[in-house]
């Protein structure tokens, strides 16, 4: 697999005008860079298959989340968007590195906001597709909802901890990587300011298939997991499939995917469907591709056993935060490590809602 790493004069800063502005836009008076406050390369592309190329961030702005590049005939296509418009820009920079031609599709694996909050800097002659519970989602007060803002409201904190930290270390050599990351912090805050949730302006339901540029490209549902419309990209001849969070692995990393918005008594069936698909490589969302297919398995029987504990728990009256102190995943140790010592209280609140919910009233 071939890397490619952008050189910082090909990522310069520049101001946010009114090439940049879309509906819902900020005033063009306002500044934003592309990418990291140093001038730094936003992202990295690795070549998965001709045209095909897998983009992470560097780690010298935030972008949180994976993309994938399709580079057609006469266009290309992009899988998320990241999770600042400023985010978004530096990656655009970056393709631009490997090819002129115009981003003509963008595809959102999901909503939230580390994956789909880039989509405003699209215009009108951009397709932003994804499924119609994406759209739904992103119309809605989806900057208010539990995680994006458990997210945002870490941040001050954060900054102010970094510079206590500074203050506090007598290490020069440290004080400079959290001087580094306080710079990339708080350039952060700063983007967030910018944001507009954009919703997809083109929807499917259950399947969708384009054949474009000389490529075929499907984009399927397999039901409920992460989300309630998580839209897998999958593209046939090259055996590729980008999951975005339904699907995380990591080998040896012990990944569990965030479940605060999960459907964790249906996520199983819908990985089964998953497994459907003819594909080698597998893209997260987060973390470098993998090809271990062995890996859906596992967390199928992670996500089983832990939605039977929670059931229980909560039959006995137990609360949500109660029950995320007594869940018991040790069993799942030798695939997730620490992660299976502990349960995001997001996670069992979520599933309290659901069954909750379930309950006749």
């Amino acid at each position: 697999m071939n890397r490619f790493w952008l050189t910082a004069a090909t990522c310069v800063v520049v101001v946010f005008t009114t090439q940049w502005q879309t509906r819902g836009a900020v005033p063009a008076s306002t500044a934003f860079v592309v990418q990291s406050p140093d001038g730094s390369p936003s992202h990295r592309f690795e070549q998965l298959a001709d045209g095909v190329y897998f983009a992470i961030g560097t780690g010298s702005m935030t972008v949180m989340s994976n993309s994938l590049v399709i580079i057609n005939d006469d266009h290309v296509m992009l899988v998320d968007t990241s999770v600042t418009p400023a985010a978004a820009r530096g990656l655009v920079a970056g393709i631009k590195t490997l090819t002129d031609k115009p981003i003509k599709y963008v595809f959102n694996s999901h909503y939230h906001y580390d994956h789909a909050h880039g989509n405003q800097i699209f215009g009108d002659d951009v397709e932003i597709i994804g499924h119609q519970f994406i759209r739904d989602m992103l119309l809605s007060d989806v900057l208010d909802q539990r995680t994006s803002r458990t997210s945002t409201e870490a941040i001050p904190g954060q900054i102010e901890g970094l510079k206590t930290s500074i203050r506090e270390t007598t290490d020069a050599a440290e004080r400079q990587r959290l001087e580094s990351q306080l710079r990339i912090r708080e350039a952060h805050w700063v983007a967030l300011k910018e944001v507009r949730p954009t919703p997809p302006n083109v929807t499917f339901s259950d399947t969708m298939t384009l054949v474009k540029g000389g490529r075929e490209v499907q984009l399927h549902f397999v039901g409920r997991g992460h989300t309630g419309g998580d839209t897998i990209v999958f593209l046939p001849e090259e055996r590729i499939v980008f999951t975005g969070d339904f699907f995380e692995g990591r080998p040896g990393a012990g990944v569990v995917a965030y479940m605060g918005d999960g459907y964790v008594e249906e996520w199983p069936a819908s990985l089964e469907r998953l497994k459907a698909l003819d594909f080698d490589i597998m893209v997260p969302g987060h973390g470098e591709p993998f090809r271990e297919r062995e890996q859906i398995d596992h967390f199928q029987a992670y996500l089983r056993d832990l939605f039977t504990q929670v059931t229980a728990l909560h039959a006995r009256g137990l609360s949500a935060e109660d029950a995320a102190g007594q869940v018991d995943l040790s069993a799942h140790r030798v695939h997730y490590g620490q992660r299976a010592e502990r349960t995001d209280a997001r996670t069992v609140l979520r599933m309290y809602e659901l069954l909750q919910a379930k309950m006749p009233r």
